[in-house]
């Protein structure tokens, strides 16, 4: 089958996002738009993943995980891509021991915890939009540690990505592909990047923070099934 995935969406949990992008309407609107394997991703939480997971048994050509984009100590964002709920859990309570606290009321009243019912649940008390503090090293060898995967998340932008903090990738860093925005094609990445290229894959996310830009950019590959083993296995594939 033809596997249109999209491993980089918000909802409302993430303080940047629309408080409309709620995890209920961020999967009606994948599905609407055609896309067959998403990631929940939000800032360094997947406390609203479970839920989309929950909408999204409803639709039969559809397939939710749950994952975070992780900022680092050097404000590098990595995505951080899990097969089922208990890693993912296991990873944010590890790396919620090192994010500080909500600042202020406002910040606190912007993170929305809802259920799959459109209802709000509560709010997440911690500064999701701040820097853990790990290392970038620290937070990939973390998420591989809860067996997920770690993306670079769009390299091509001038502000939170390895390439704009750090100037260039460590040898060390294990990431498992290279994501771009919505501004590069794969393509002109394997141009532009053509020094990481043979060994990393390039994929590319919406990094939706409102519903309409859902369905507009997504990854598409061919493979057996719209499973996070098939996303695993095209990502990890040499063929460039």
């Amino acid at each position: 089958m033809i596997v249109k995935a999209d491993m980089h969406i918000h909802t409302c949990l993430s303080p940047c996002a629309e408080v409309s992008i709620s995890p209920k309407r961020v999967v009606e609107k994948a599905y609407q738009a055609g896309l067959t394997l998403i990631f929940i991703t939000d800032h360094n939480s997947i406390e609203n993943a479970e839920a989309a997971m929950k909408t999204a048994s409803k639709y039969e050509n559809i397939r939710v995980y749950p994952g975070m984009e992780v900022t680092s100590r050097e404000e590098v964002h990595t995505l951080a891509l899990f097969e089922n709920i208990g890693s993912a859990s296991a990873m944010q309570n590890e790396l919620y021991g090192y994010l500080p606290d909500a600042i202020s009321e406002k910040e606190y009243n912007e993170q929305v915890v809802a259920n799959e019912f459109d209802e709000v649940e509560g709010f997440c008390k911690k500064s999701l939009f701040s820097a853990a503090n790990l290392s970038i090293d620290e937070i990939v060898n973390l998420i591989h540690k809860y067996k997920g995967l770690a993306i670079a998340a769009h390299i091509d932008r001038e502000s939170f990505s390895v390439l704009s903090q750090l100037g260039f990738i460590p040898e060390n860093l294990k990431y498992d592909a290279l994501e771009v925005s919505p501004n590069t094609t794969i393509e002109q990445a394997k141009i532009r990047y053509k020094e990481y290229s043979d060994s990393y894959n390039f994929v590319k996310g919406s990094d939706s923070h409102w519903l309409e830009s859902i369905g507009s950019v997504f990854t598409e590959f061919e493979a057996k099934d719209n499973s996070f083993s098939s996303f695993a296995s095209y990502i990890k594939q040499r063929i460039n």
